[in-house]
């Protein structure tokens, strides 16, 4: 059963078409120039003479057909009134939640890059599991992206970024090491390893400020992701938790690196 709010509690408002003065005024031009072509016609001018009358009833029909004052604030407070009406609908304990979708790599990374740089403030929890290194991404946008998560962090010490990376291939070490080469003087950057033995890519995820999320899906070759985004801080906690589980099993980069194995 949906529940309906209060009819006195959300009424979504039309724009008013003129002001009153206005109306009048656009009344009275009617007026006139039905008079002037009355007239125009009985004393026979010539069309070079109405023409302007012609313009200017043009414009005045068009003014009131087309009520354009003040129609972006009514549109912003339509949509604040429209989400307030979702939210009561719902109830209590659910949420709206905005989901996009990203149907190549290009729109995924572009995505995840202007998020980032446009909203994120506090925090960053990056995962990076897959067969194949980032530097085999061929789009720039994919480029820009790793790029962003490093800028982002140098950008101002409070913050924190912390990257899992799994390491199953020869590929992935040489990346790791060099990977750490190029982070290792950004003390609020972090990365981790762990060393499963994959098969085949998981799923990948980013999550902004512990309330908007990134989930990225590979595709048959190294160069197919696809993915979506929500925001949602409740679901976001979820991904976090997951997130943290794996980290506090993880090995840090830095003592991976000191490992003999890997000098």
């Amino acid at each position: 059963m949906v529940e309906t709010p209060p009819r006195n509690r959300f009424k979504l408002r039309a724009p008013n078409s003129l002001d009153p003065i206005e109306d009048r005024v656009i009344l009275l031009i009617c007026v006139i120039v039905v008079g002037a072509s009355v007239v125009g016609a009985v004393y026979n001018w010539p069309p070079t003479v109405l023409l302007p009358l012609i313009f200017v009833a043009l414009y005045a029909i068009l003014r009131s057909l087309l009520p354009l004052r003040g129609m972006h604030q009514t549109l912003q407070q339509t949509r604040a009134e429209l989400t307030a009406v979702r939210r009561e609908l719902a109830g209590p304990g659910h949420q709206c939640t905005e989901f996009r979708r990203y149907a190549n790599n290009r729109e995924f990374y572009s995505a995840l890059r202007a998020a980032i740089l446009d909203s994120a403030e506090n925090q960053l929890d990056v995962w990076y599991v897959r067969q194949a290194p980032p530097t085999t991404l061929a789009q720039k946008e994919a480029r820009q992206y790793f790029d962003a998560v490093l800028r982002w962090a140098k950008d101002n010490s409070s913050r924190s970024a912390r990257r899992l990376i799994c390491v199953n291939s020869d590929h992935m070490r040489r990346w790791a090491v060099e990977h750490y080469r190029q982070t290792r003087t950004v003390p609020n950057y972090e990365a981790h390893v762990v060393e499963w033995d994959l098969k085949a890519d998981l799923l990948n995820m980013a999550i902004v400020d512990e309330r908007l999320v990134f989930l990225a899906f590979s595709g048959g070759t190294n160069q197919v992701i696809r993915g979506m985004s929500m925001d949602d801080p409740e679901a976001a906690k979820y991904f976090t938790d997951y997130f943290n589980q794996h980290w506090l099993t993880s090995v840090p980069l830095r003592t991976w690196i000191d490992r003999p194995a890997h000098d």
